[in-house]
């Protein structure tokens, strides 16, 4: 297991937290404070209070070259979340066999570059798809301490049939993740003059999942449906980003936001990818590579590439804009393509 920095605090703990209860008042001497705490006694009591019961702390790893690729590849088989690990863009907490991360910090990336809120959908995603990590069991069956988020993607519930395939095996099964060149290949085989097009990202989608028994696409929301769904969807994300940029929360309204992401994104295979690659498509929308092809965005296969094969954010990644509106867009976009390329192939029309 990897030893935790010193130097770096851990995440605040929460005194209504599951996973730290409250300890008994103690006196400063039995207590005495501890070189890279918050500055609180307390604080920095509770934290080793949890990793001394449960093993699991919530302070940034220390991890070997080997220990972050493992992560990386077997792990973390997200293209944005891998290359943020990779690149230490995103801290690794607690150790390499049950690696967390923060939530802000993850929302923190989101939202970095000029009027970027990006991270607010990326912490409905953290929160709804990655709140267990690894128990006793050896399944993802134990809640995650407060304000962090399994790296553990293979086997989590945001893990489905009918999946791209480039990036993880069996989604059932931790540990699967690893690079599939043949399923890269597929997508970019789509390319022209360098780049593939939102629509052609929709038909890659559909293949996944038209190619997969086990895949959740049952056909039953017709495009009104569809635009219906995403349609509150956006005005829920909206409100839910302008209050928090006001200072504001609502836990409640947060609830309800992160319940029906969930449902839409997790009812269907097909949609859940479409979200999926859709926050791909947003975070790439303002690359300088990017270009518009018949009325909508098409993405550079470098920077498919960078995220996807060598496990880095493109150059240049913090200067753009990145919003939760366009992540709706996006998502909506990509899962009216799928369908349609779906029904096609349903019907032995093929390419």
């Amino acid at each position: 297991m990897p030893k935790v920095t010193s130097g770096t605090p851990p995440l605040r703990p929460s005194s209504t937290s599951p996973h730290a209860p409250t300890p008994a008042p103690t006196s400063a001497k039995a207590n005495p404070p501890t070189g890279g705490a918050w500055g609180s006694t307390r604080a920095t009591s509770l934290e080793e209070r949890r990793a001394a019961a449960t093993s699991v702390t919530t302070s940034v790893a220390t991890l070997s070259d080997t220990e972050r690729a493992a992560v990386v590849e077997k792990k973390a088989t997200c293209p944005f979340i891998g290359a943020a690990v990779k690149g230490g863009d995103l801290k690794v907490r607690n150790d390499a066999n049950k690696p967390l991360a923060s939530i802000d910090d993850v929302a923190a990336l989101g939202n970095t570059g000029p009027g970027s809120n990006l991270g607010e959908v990326l912490r409905l995603f953290a929160q709804g798809n990655h709140a267990f990590m690894e128990g006793s069991s050896g399944r993802l069956d134990t809640p995650a301490p407060l304000g962090t988020f399994s790296l553990d993607f293979p086997g989590s519930q945001g893990s489905h049939a009918g999946h791209s395939g480039i990036l993880q095996g069996d989604p059932t099964a931790l540990n699967s993740g690893r690079l599939s060149e043949k399923d890269f290949a597929r997508l970019t085989r789509f390319a022209k003059n360098g780049v593939v097009t939102r629509s052609d990202i929709g038909r890659f989608i559909a293949e996944n999942v038209h190619a997969d028994p086990n895949a959740k696409a049952p056909g039953v929301k017709t495009g009104l449906v569809l635009a219906k769904d995403f349609a509150k969807l956006v005005g829920e994300v909206g409100q839910s980003v302008a209050d928090r940029a006001h200072g504001q929360t609502n836990p409640e309204q947060d609830r309800r936001v992160l319940e029906k992401l969930t449902k839409v994104l997790g009812d269907d295979n097909l949609i859940g990818s479409a979200g999926e690659f859709g926050l791909l498509a947003t975070f790439l929308m303002n690359s300088p590579k990017t270009k518009q092809v018949g009325g909508e965005p098409a993405f550079a296969v470098d920077d498919l590439k960078a995220m996807f094969v060598e496990k880095r954010l493109p150059e240049g990644w913090e200067t753009w804009k990145k919003t939760a509106g366009d992540w709706v867009a996006n998502t909506s976009a990509l899962a009216f393509a799928a369908e349609k390329a779906r029904r096609r192939l349903a019907h032995g029309e093929g390419e």
